[in-house]
């Protein structure tokens, strides 16, 4: 009987397959096409927000004006905190356009992400088929971490996307013996250009991953297949002579080499959490595939999938031993985990794909697709109504922005769920597929703008910008944000104490300063001289002033005319 079952499935299987090889062209058409509304819609629309992007803008502009390609500075001083690749690409892209920009900024991310969907199709195709694939390069491309971090301005996408091509070539090399020398040499590329990106921590992830991997095989002795003195030299080449350059200035190799890749992983530095605190942030950015996930890791240990256990396990080793990885580390912040989206995403394909291909065969994978099925269409349900009364609490502007969202919930779950009652299954799953992406495509445009008006700077930048003179510094007292001096396009003059603030004020002329509200009130009452208002906003969940040592004129002034 089990034999019987083994064969109606693998004709199943061949099936789903043989039509989509058959349609290969097109579902690499389709995967690029639903990158522009994932990745690339209204991608310059929203002006940099701090932190993070600021920074990254700062040493763009940096580069295309001063020429600062080798030795990256950020506000006029050395930026050793990350590798230049990032910077390269955006940095490039702006030579192209002619200027720094949002988008420009924000298209490495964008390129990425779409690139690592594709990498993903491919990489689900060698490992169980290409209808999983497919499903798992799909499930990748809308959950709300990748989708967020693709249209950010951050080397984390390109971190990640460089570590599965890592690792999509290894297990091309492991399973495949004829291709694995070529496979093997090629693995070093993305290791060599991730090192570039991020540092070493792109090396230790796949030595991480790898290794776990061949222990869980009992096959220890293949690291001797692995090209490695061939590798090394592939590394060196592409990355030794940055590194090599800007060795030669101390201060670089230490904050690369140390502070970047060391001291940030085991001692605490900023954003430092407990242990578990994965645990609670990873399952809301899965979503809505989280609720597959749990039966996806149980079928890794189940004698159901015998045929597939070396794929699940390399998926299983992927997943926990990164997660453990980052989890020891003093630092933790949500992106992080973007590395180990892959893999949650090709076992949550692998498990849809074969649930749906056995369906009529097995109880066993009804309920492992069914039931979670059934939370997320009822999840989505609850988060239409929970955007309504959303919206209805917060004004009604954000009430007539949001429905939107909520009625594609409203009405697309219920759709969804009639069609796999049905039994058109897997024309449900890719109706909550559409689902996401529109609600994306919507969501980019008046619901980010809506959000922009209270987390962007540059509104208070322009009007700050007319009250100081050509060529001036932007003065800051306690208070740095790189984007105020990318929108005012100026460098950065930071003072921590009041007596610095006091020199600036003992001017003749006026001097504008930016700061908190919070730091004017504690020195307001004590400070040696009169301190006036011009501007005062809200930006980014504080109030951000503009104080002087005149009072502000009765006009506003154009270009430093004041």
């Amino acid at each position: 009987m089990k034999k019987i079952l083994m064969r109606e499935e693998i004709t199943a299987k061949q099936l789903a397959d043989s039509f989509c090889r058959h349609h290969e062209k097109w579902i690499v058409l389709v995967l690029l096409l639903l990158s522009y509304p994932l990745f690339f819609h209204k991608l310059g629309d929203r002006d940099i927000w701090s932190p993070d992007e600021d920074e990254y803008v700062q040493v763009n502009r940096e580069m295309v004006l001063d020429g600062h390609w080798i030795y990256p500075t950020a506000n006029g001083r050395p930026y050793s905190i990350k590798p230049p690749l990032f910077n390269w690409i955006g940095s490039a892209f702006a030579v192209i356009n002619g200027k720094v920009t949002e988008y420009t900024s924000r298209l490495p991310s964008a390129i990425a992400a779409a690139g690592g969907i594709l990498i993903l199709y491919y990489f689900g195709r060698l490992m169980f088929g290409y209808r999983s694939g497919l499903l798992s390069a799909l499930i990748l491309g809308t959950t709300p971490l990748y989708i967020e971090f693709g249209r950010w301005i951050q080397i984390n996408m390109i971190s990640a996307v460089l570590l599965t091509a890592t690792l999509g070539l290894f297990y091309w090399g492991y399973s495949n013996e004829r291709q694995r020398a070529l496979a093997y040499l090629l693995m070093y590329v993305p290791t060599g250009l991730g090192t570039l990106n991020m540092g070493l921590v792109n090396v230790a992830m796949p030595v991480i991953v790898i290794g776990l991997y061949l222990i869980a095989m009992r096959d220890i002795k293949h690291i001797l297949q692995l090209k490695i003195g061939w590798g090394i030299l592939i590394y060196l080449a592409l990355v030794a002579p940055w590194y090599f350059t800007v060795s030669l200035r101390g201060e670089y190799a230490q904050n690369l080499i140390i502070v970047t890749n060391f001291s940030r992983y085991f001692k605490e530095w900023a954003h430092v959490r407990p242990f578990y605190y994965y645990l609670s942030t990873m399952p809301p950015y899965f979503l809505p595939w989280f609720f597959f996930l749990p039966g996806a890791i149980y079928l890794c240990f189940s004698q159901r999938t015998r045929t597939d256990k070396k794929q699940l396990l390399f998926l299983f080793v992927w997943i926990v031993g990164l997660f453990i990885f980052f989890s020891l580390s003093k630092t933790k912040r949500s992106e992080y985990l973007l590395p180990i989206f892959p893999a949650m995403a090709l076992l949550v394909g692998y498990l849809i794909d074969r649930g749906l291909r056995a369906w009529d065969e097995s109880l066993f994978w009804r309920r492992l697709v069914r039931w979670p099925a059934f939370i997320l269409f009822s999840t989505l349900m609850a988060a239409g109504v929970a955007l309504t009364v959303y919206g209805v609490i917060l004004s009604t502007d954000w009430l007539l922005i949001l429905l939107p969202i909520s009625l594609c919930l409203l009405f697309g779950a219920p759709v969804a769920f009639m069609l796999f009652y049905r039994g058109k299954r897997m024309l449900s799953i890719l109706t909550i597929f559409l689902i996401m992406v529109l609600s994306v495509a919507y969501g980019v445009g008046p619901v980010v703008a809506k959000k922009n008006e209270n987390d962007s700077a540059k509104p208070f930048c322009v009007k700050v910008q007319n009250y100081l003179n050509p060529g001036e510094n932007l003065k800051m007292y306690r208070f740095y944000r790189p984007v105020y001096g990318v929108y005012t396009e100026r460098f950065v003059d930071m003072a921590d104490h009041p007596d610095t603030l006091a020199e600036w004020f003992d001017s003749k002329k006026p001097v504008y300063v930016v700061t908190k509200e919070k730091e004017y009130l504690k020195i307001k009452d004590s400070f040696p001289q009169p301190i006036h208002i011009v501007l005062r906003e809200w930006i980014d969940h504080r109030y951000v002033l503009l104080i002087s040592n005149y009072p502000a004129p009765k006009a506003v002034p154009e270009n430093g005319s004041s």
